[in-house]
């Protein structure tokens, strides 16, 4: 296929998907039609459905464009570090929670869209597994993360990683959620310091940076 070709298709498909999160942020996933869509994007009706053969497969592009970009505010925030920050699992996951929180932000309506459709996934079980496949790599990695804060000292010998892990992330999505409901409501730089308890100390300086906190910031994105 030609380059130009390429591009073109490229674009419409982006129009589609933002028609398609216009619609959903305005009358919810449900009450959405693929008609709706295609009105909203002022192409024919049959014109998404050359691009996606069902609302669910266009609501899986948007998850996954969200992913991404989510995905790559992790790992740009965590290059940025200090090489002692990287060492250090609290301070990296300070900066997974203020990457997340940026991009809760900057995308606010795909946000809320797709916590909407999160909240009603179970009856649509191809998004379901979506959602669900997105949860069990985001909740391994940040465990790995910690479970290697806790073989540096950087938390207690009896903590859980797996339920520090489950916290983390609900306790984000509860700060999305009440983001939403109250913009301004609080400050995320604030909440994203406490929920990685970000006044600890970084690990020592002269650490190695193989440590398996090093080690476990690697693919801490998406």
């Amino acid at each position: 296929m030609p380059k130009i070709a390429e591009a073109a298709r490229a674009a419409r498909r982006d129009q589609i998907i933002a028609a398609g999160l216009a619609c959903f942020a305005r009358t919810g996933y449900y009450a959405t039609t693929m008609a709706d869509i295609a009105a909203q994007a002022r192409l024919s009706k049959g014109t998404p459905y050359l691009y996606f053969e069902s609302k669910a497969a266009l609501f899986l592009a948007l998850h996954e464009e969200w992913d991404c970009g989510a995905g790559q505010r992790v790992d740009d925030a965590i290059a940025a570090l200090s090489e002692a920050d990287r060492r250090s699992a609290r301070r990296i996951l300070h900066a997974v929670a203020a990457a997340i929180a940026a991009h809760a932000v900057a995308e606010s309506e795909t946000c809320r869209v797709l916590m909407e459709a999160r909240a009603l996934a179970a009856h649509e079980p191809v998004i379901a597994a979506a959602v669900a496949g997105s949860h069990a790599r985001t909740h391994q990695r940040l465990g790995d993360l910690i479970a290697a804060g806790i073989a540096a000292g950087e938390w207690p010998a009896g903590t859980d990683p797996a339920l520090t892990a489950h916290l983390f992330i609900a306790s984000l999505y509860g700060l999305m959620a009440q983001w939403h409901l109250a913009p301004g409501s609080f400050s995320w730089q604030a909440a994203a310091a406490a929920l990685a308890g970000a006044t600890v100390e970084p690990a020592d300086a002269a650490a190695d940076r193989s440590s398996p906190v090093a080690r476990a910031s690697q693919g801490t994105g998406r």
